[in-house]
């Protein structure tokens, strides 16, 4: 049976919707807010956003599905050998894109979605997967999952930081050798970069 084609009424409101949605949620902190302001931001009454979402939560899962979906298509395309230049790419078109790094931000801050953050954490515990199973082809799944937990939250307040323009000197190439310098080596990993005379903001001296 063939689906049903949205009209473009309906693909206008939504867009509309979310696009206010997304601006509230780079502006102030999610729980506080509503159905109202969001209608407010989009100039729609309540009454039309009742047709299309159930409440606000409905409408953020929405929004986490596209940022989740987009992420995992970005990166299932590229061949285990070619993920860091596919997070190059990722780390650049994030940065073209100036309201989706305020997104993942607010997402991810103190005050955005503790759901939001458990998906990102499963989606990158996917993907550490297939690189530990080449570094560390004897280790157990307990042994990965104890150094996923580990590197995990570093790896998103880096990625946190880094969009929020704390370190605006650091290109999209630097911030993912760091990236993958710190997962692959650790801290012991670090150093070199120091001692290198193309390594720009990282070296100290």
């Amino acid at each position: 049976m063939p689906e049903k084609k949205v009209s473009r009424r309906v693909l206008y409101t939504r867009n509309a919707l979310r696009d206010a949605f997304i601006d509230l949620i780079t502006e102030q902190p999610l729980s506080d807010i509503t159905v109202t302001d969001i209608c407010a931001r989009a100039d729609i009454n309540r009454s039309t956003f009742y047709l299309h979402y159930r409440d606000v939560d409905a409408l953020l899962v929405e929004i986490e599905n596209n940022i989740i979906d987009h992420i995992e298509q970005e990166f299932s395309r590229a061949p285990h050998e070619h993920v860091f230049e596919e997070l190059v790419a990722f780390l650049k078109l994030l940065q073209q894109t100036p309201r989706i790094p305020k997104l993942f931000y607010a997402l991810t801050g103190e005050q955005g979605d503790p759901r939001f953050i458990r998906r990102l954490q499963q989606l990158l515990f996917n993907a550490f997967q297939q690189g530990w199973g080449l570094l560390m082809p004897e280790s157990s799944r307990n042994y990965k999952f104890l150094i996923y937990s580990y590197t995990l939250p570093g790896v998103i307040s880096l990625l946190s930081s880094w969009l929020r323009g704390d370190a605006p000197d650091m290109t999209a190439e630097q911030t993912a050798e760091l990236l993958h310098t710190l997962i692959t080596h650790g801290m012991s990993g670090i150093s070199p970069l120091f001692l290198r005379p193309d390594a720009g903001v990282l070296n100290l001296s």
